[in-house]
């Protein structure tokens, strides 16, 4: 290397280290920065020129020009493995190979992904040493992660309480253990439980363009919508569907007798008294023009409701189901609780529920399909196991009648001199819907994914979390043997025959 080659490579070193010197207290780049940084310019091509003839030379040798080679494919290697990991981050396919797909979203949950036209934002807030905190995120994070296997229109961003006082006091967090928020164009809505079923309620929420009114007929010794400690009340019936971006307003027909336009669905709930006739002119009025009602009454009340239920075609009973448990003393009927396991699979209400999973009602009656409309469907969505009973009275006297007994009922059609399709949910129990039994079970989904049926929606019926799956193998006796005598034993003593015969051959080659 010539000594001039020196002078400029040195000059040009110097600066580039004021440039960057100088860039660095001065925070930013300004007009004046133009002079060192093109002394290194200057520098830096006038060495290479000032000694190209070796330079030259040097890239001429069939050794320069073989490592150029090997460096170029090296490089080539390095620039597509860059590219790889950089589009499969972007783009990327996961695939579930658990028997009960707990790894998958609902279809459900996908569809209203697929319907999303605008970024959702995720936002988790949690507190630094709060009990559950790093729990829940890290649950979140893995839940969340699967949203965004379906599109990348779900942005999660995590918040520190501690650090973000204004976003936590903005947001109204007051707990650490982690608080999510779903936002989307304006709209946000609040999740505390870490489950497919609450994160995919909260996007349907936001989604939609308004809340959704029901009303509940009242003026009949109903549960108070209001009072939280009367345990057969119904103010966690209000606050879930509130929750779900439902106005429940009361609706006294006695001093109204007219279903309001704007009702998308009417609830009959636990009435004790007698309907007027006012009141059931109104109703029937309300299902000759399409409406949506849901009836739950409890058996031995005189409710008035039966002739207005015989003309859509139910029947009920007013009896008393109850279950009947086998013990060492014998059979012993319990009437504190009848489950209703036995689900209809093609309804919307009932068919994301499980096998192994139940409503819980009390001393509830049986629904039966009396003598229907003409175009009026009728259809058993929630029945009793084999192992109940039924009897006249409350006191359980004598010898119920054993079998399934069906004790919520679906139907739509054409009322009665009626020219749209009303639907109906009857239930012969309204116990199950109280403050003490709303979130027992699957008491919760049933009576939401009937709001949700009820009011035409639905593509939002709620998601039964999914079991695991277990694998089972049964060694019987006789494939024990086989496994031993086959497998067990053999194998040892044919990896010792194999290295023998290995030693002898190498040992006589």
């Amino acid at each position: 290397m010539s000594r001039l080659s020196k002078i400029l490579f040195l000059v040009s070193g110097l600066s580039l280290v004021a440039f960057l010197v100088t860039r660095f207290i001065l925070g930013g780049f300004l007009p004046v920065l133009w002079v060192p940084l093109g002394i290194f310019a200057f520098g830096f091509l006038g060495a290479l020129w000032a000694d190209r003839s070796i330079y030259i030379e040097f890239l001429s040798m069939k050794t320069t020009k073989h490592g150029m080679n090997m460096g170029v494919m090296i490089l080539f290697v390095i620039v597509m493995l860059v590219a790889i990991n950089f589009v499969s981050l972007r783009h990327y396919k996961t695939f579930d190979f658990s028997l009960a797909q707990i790894n998958t979203l609902s279809d459900q949950s996908v569809k209203v992904l697929k319907g999303l036209d605008s970024d959702l934002k995720v936002t988790f807030f949690y507190k630094e040493g709060a009990e559950g905190a790093q729990q829940n995120r890290k649950a979140f994070q893995g839940l969340i992660k699967k949203y965004q296997d379906v599109t990348p229109k779900v942005n999660l961003d995590f918040v520190e309480v501690n650090k973000r006082p204004d976003l936590a006091e903005q947001y109204g967090v007051n707990k650490g253990g982690g608080i999510v928020f779903v936002e989307y164009k304006g709209k946000k809505n609040r999740i505390e439980r870490i489950e497919e079923q609450e994160i995919t309620g909260a996007i349907i929420k936001v989604l939609r363009d308004k809340d959704k009114v029901v009303y509940l007929v009242t003026g009949h010794g109903e549960g108070s919508l209001e009072d939280t400690r009367d345990t057969n009340g119904l103010s966690q019936l209000k606050s879930l569907l509130e929750g779900n971006r439902y106005q429940l307003k009361p609706l006294p027909l006695s001093t109204q007798p007219e279903v309001p336009k704007d009702a998308d669905a009417v609830l009959i709930v636990g009435a004790k008294h007698s309907f007027l006739d006012v009141e059931i002119n109104a109703l029937e009025k309300y299902m000759q023009g399409g409406g949506n009602l849901l009836v739950a009454v409890d058996p031995g009340v005189d409710h008035g409701l039966s002739g207005f239920l015989a003309k859509a075609g139910v029947k009920l009973n007013n009896n008393y189901i109850i279950t009947v448990v086998q013990t060492a003393f014998g059979r012993v009927a319990d009437p504190s609780a009848t489950p209703g396991s036995d689900f209809s699979g093609t309804n919307n209400i009932t068919k994301v529920f499980g096998k192994n999973e139940f409503v819980l009602f009390r001393m509830p009656q049986a629904v039966e399909k009396g003598t229907l409309p003409t175009g009026v469907t009728f259809e058993d969505i929630v029945k009793t196991g084999e192992n109940s009973m039924a009897y006249t009275d409350s006191k359980f006297e004598g010898e119920g009648k054993s079998g399934t007994y069906t004790l919520v009922a679906a139907l739509k059609g054409n009322w009665p001199g009626g020219n749209k399709e009303f639907q109906m949910v009857v239930a012969g129990d309204s116990d199950f819907l109280n403050n003490q039994m709303l979130y027992r079970n699957l008491n919760r989904d049933l009576m939401l994914n009937s709001i949700l049926t009820l009011a035409k929606e639905e593509n939002m019926v709620s998601i039964t979390p999914k079991d695991v799956t277990a694998t089972e193998m049964t060694l019987t006796e006789n494939k024990f043997y086989i496994f031993i005598f086959a497998f067990i034993i053999p194998l040892p003593i044919l990896m010792l025959m194999a290295s023998g015969l290995l030693w002898y051959r190498r040992r006589n080659a």
